[in-house]
């Protein structure tokens, strides 16, 4: 059964990340597809190149709030219905609510509404830190934008220093709190979830599975940036 609620959670979560953000945006408000300008990429940053500022931060929120909604729709599951009691699941089903979170990043890079294609999970990773805990969500913010403008707004180079950055400090928060009797759930947005965002081994996973999948979509920005090829991106206004 545990298996079954996993696959459930990743299901549930691809769903909810698959919602094309940036192309329904487009489409509804700028009357553009997203994917036929810049980069031909739907995540925030291309957004931000066609739509301006306001679109961008607009794809960027959205995207970033997909990986949270997919965790407490699966939280809601989890606590609201007998599935946890009936079904047995080891650690009270936490490892299929994580799960959602990376179900949405994959939605999110390989949507299922826009033939497998999307974004590059930078959003959905943030989301994934950052929406779980003040802390990294601060963090968030201390590795990105100082990267950012000493690489003169390569996003790309920023994202991957910054994701990198923030994956070490999960893991080593998640052995703090498993090697210790430290409270590390004071540290965590709650929300009412009881200690459920915490540093855990679960969320450990999410965060490298998201960060290894964010370095998987990058790989062609990776040869660019070796190569002194790689563009910064200049929103529009």
């Amino acid at each position: 059964m545990d298996f079954l609620a996993c696959f459930l959670g990743l299901f549930i979560g691809y769903l909810i990340g698959s919602f094309p953000t940036a192309v329904v945006l487009g489409k509804l408000v700028y009357h553009k597809d997203p994917r036929l300008y810049g980069s031909h990429n739907a995540g925030g940053t291309n957004a931000g190149r066609v739509f301006g500022k306001a679109g961008g931060v607009i794809v960027i929120v959205v995207d970033i709030l997909k990986t949270v909604l997919a965790f407490y729709i699966c939280y809601t599951i989890v606590q609201c219905t007998p599935i946890a009691k009936d079904w047995n699941l080891f650690d009270g089903g936490a490892l299929a609510c994580w799960l959602s979170v990376f179900g949405a990043t994959l939605g999110h890079c390989y949507s299922v509404y826009l033939g497998f294609q999307g974004g590059k999970a930078v959003s959905c990773f943030m989301g994934a830190a950052g929406g779980t805990s003040y802390v990294t969500f601060v963090f968030c913010f201390l590795s990105f934008f100082p990267v950012l403008v000493w690489k003169k707004k390569i996003v790309s180079f920023a994202s991957l220093i910054s994701g990198g950055l923030i994956t070490i400090f999960e893991v080593i928060m998640t052995i703090v709190a498993e090697c210790s009797q430290l409270n590390t759930s004071i540290l965590m947005w709650d929300f009412g979830t009881a200690g459920w965002f915490d540093f855990s081994w679960q969320s450990a996973l999410c965060i490298v599975l998201c960060y290894a999948l964010m370095v998987i979509k990058h790989i062609p920005n990776i040869k660019r940036i070796r190569a002194g090829e790689e563009k910064p991106a200049h929103w529009g206004k």
